[in-house]
């Protein structure tokens, strides 16, 4: 009996490994099969994402990444090519067999632009992004009255102006808290005395907000144009806030 148990168990492990040789050997058959027909070969790359960069832009970064299987697609490779162009700040790509690869890319959203010879812009991160087709159209406010040297704002990098980094904490503050004034904005500008001003597209009004404690007086100002009704901003020349916890209003004459 216990001979025959023996011879049982035996068999069942010459046929269990029978078939898994047989689900092997198809399976590698079928992968040659496909890799012969050029089944996984990427044939297709699907963007999403792109607002300001065209996809021929990217495409051309990740030729040389083509025409090979999707299986020796090395993604994080890709994606840290992609990610080299200042525009772009994430690129999270996916595999989608047998052959389609497709790229979410994440853009950096221009908040400014620098008054200088060429046109640079910069992101809510205070990176430096390059002359761009999109900066001629780009409805965001000017930062003018800055140090202009040129080793200050190294492309794709965080500009080393301290001043200008203030700057963006302020447009930051007005585009996430205030986005009203920040569309209103035309300028953010450094007086002689290295105070901030900002001039609104309308008329123009000045609102010089001093050197210090500019994220206070921003919600003060909030409050007073809050309170102002059916009035706006732009109906006064000058709102001075270069006094604490004060707002001097100047009308038109």
């Amino acid at each position: 009996m216990s001979k025959k148990k023996k011879q049982k168990i035996t068999l069942r492990q010459v046929i269990g490994g029978s078939l898994s040789f047989l689900f092997i050997l198809t399976l590698w058959g079928a992968v040659r099969w496909a890799n012969y027909r050029q089944t996984f070969t990427v044939d297709a790359i699907r963007f999403s994402g792109l607002e300001i960069l065209e996809k021929e832009t990217v495409q051309k970064m990740i030729s040389n990444l083509e025409n090979q299987s999707i299986h020796d697609v090395n993604m994080g490779e890709m994606a840290q090519i992609i990610e080299s162009n200042p525009f772009i700040k994430a690129a999270r790509i996916s595999r989608h067999f047998p052959n389609q690869i497709k790229i979410n890319i994440i853009e950096r959203e221009p908040l400014a632009m620098l008054n200088m010879e060429s046109a640079l812009m910069i992101d809510n991160e205070a990176v430096v992004l390059p002359n761009h087709p999109y900066a001629e159209s780009a409805l965001i406010p000017i930062l003018s009255g800055f140090n202009n040297a040129k080793d200050l704002y190294p492309e794709g990098e965080q500009t080393y102006s301290v001043k200008v980094k203030e700057a963006i904490e302020i447009l930051n503050q007005l585009s996430n808290h205030y986005p009203k004034l920040y569309d209103e904005v035309s300028e953010l500008t450094l007086n002689k005395d290295d105070e901030y001003v900002i001039i609104l597209a309308d008329r123009p009004t000045k609102v010089i907000l001093g050197k210090s404690d500019i994220i206070p007086k921003l919600n003060i100002l909030k409050s007073f144009d809050k309170a102002l009704g059916e009035r706006q901003l732009t109906d006064y020349r000058l709102l001075d806030m270069r006094y604490k916890k004060q707002l001097i209003a100047r009308e038109w004459s």
